[in-house]
């Protein structure tokens, strides 16, 4: 089909007669959840079409395929995946050799961190801290977060939610570009351009907000949040955060839990307080109402939302970013 259009060009006596969005085939994508899927969208543009498995919104973590998932996923020339077993409800659907190999892992290159909730399993409480180390320099005390019985994909001993530190992100994008250059090859310049502007943007942003923290004592640089989403940003920025044991998307925590976080954000001084967009918020509401301080805001964690601050994954970063520095600079 190019060569024709080649030659019509030459015909006419024209350098092209197309747009190069219309000479080239669009890569049909499948990506398992929102913020993947919007990654795709700034590296592949008009040169893709993507579709989001879970829609915006939903929780990942209790998400359960229906038939018109299957339908996109089917549909797709690839299929790109969080990783980090993020994505382990789609492993009933991939367990064939035609699907195993349109699917792709973005993740590869990421360092990945043990979840909290990992840790906690078996483990005995002692002082209301949860002290653990990761295979990285810097050591962080969480409070115990468990998931009671609720309905909930585990991710055995790794934290999936790499994306929220930016620099991941950028391994993403990387990732991502590399697949789109080997499916549709004569479009590899214009990803990799958009792709280089991209990862631009999130190692700035980075640099940013690196500077921002070094300003705050890291003694001062402790939040609370309703459920463990954050371990990469905490690592990243040397920030420790206390996680409410109990609570999550539909577990609401015991008077003896609620009045255990009371007093760590009273003898830890905490001024970052946040709920999550898509967790059970009550509890760390009330929290924050007994100190006196308000809720700091919403952080968003696995799911883009039509919000603005949160509708594109930039954005969701540099949000949750800026309002944890505010909070904490107050």
């Amino acid at each position: 089909m190019n060569a024709i259009k080649s030659l019509l060009c030459l015909t006419l006596g024209i350098s092209s007669v197309f747009t190069a969005g219309e000479t080239l085939a669009r890569v049909n994508v499948a990506a398992s959840f929102s913020i993947t899927e919007d990654i795709v969208r700034e590296i592949g543009k008009d040169r893709v079409t993507v579709t989001s498995v879970i829609p915006r919104g939903s929780n990942p973590h209790s998400y359960d395929l229906r038939p018109q998932d299957l339908m996109t996923l089917e549909k797709a020339d690839i299929v790109f995946l969080t990783g980090l077993g993020f994505d382990d409800f789609l492993k009933r659907w991939s367990d064939t050799a035609k699907n195993r190999n349109k699917i792709i892992d973005i993740s590869r290159g990421i360092k990945p961190l043990r979840s909290t909730d990992a840790d906690n399993d078996g483990e005995e409480e002692t002082d209301g801290h949860h002290h653990h180390e990761e295979d990285h320099e810097h050591h962080h005390d969480h409070e115990e977060h468990r998931h009671g019985g609720h309905h909930h994909h585990h991710h055995g001993g790794t934290d999936p939610h790499a994306w929220q530190n930016p620099l991941n992100g950028a391994i993403y994008a990387e990732n991502i570009r590399k697949e789109l250059c080997g499916k549709e090859p004569d479009s590899c310049a214009f990803f990799t351009e958009n792709a280089a502007i991209y990862v631009k943007t999130l190692k700035d942003l980075d640099a940013r907000y690196q500077e921002r923290f070094s300003g705050i004592p890291e003694h001062n640089r402790i939040m609370i949040t309703t459920h463990d989403a954050f371990n990469y940003l905490a690592d990243h920025y040397r920030i420790q955060i206390l996680a409410p044991r109990g609570i999550t998307d539909s577990h609401e925590p015991s008077a003896g839990d609620i009045a255990r976080i009371e007093e760590l954000m009273k003898e830890n001084k905490v001024r970052a307080v946040f709920i999550e967009n898509l967790s059970n918020n009550t509890a760390v509401e009330e929290l924050s109402r007994k100190n006196g301080d308000g809720i700091n805001g919403i952080l968003y964690t696995d799911s883009l939302t039509s919000e603005p601050e949160g509708n594109t994954y930039l954005k969701l970063i540099e949000h949750n970013l800026n309002a944890i520095w505010s909070a904490m600079s107050e």
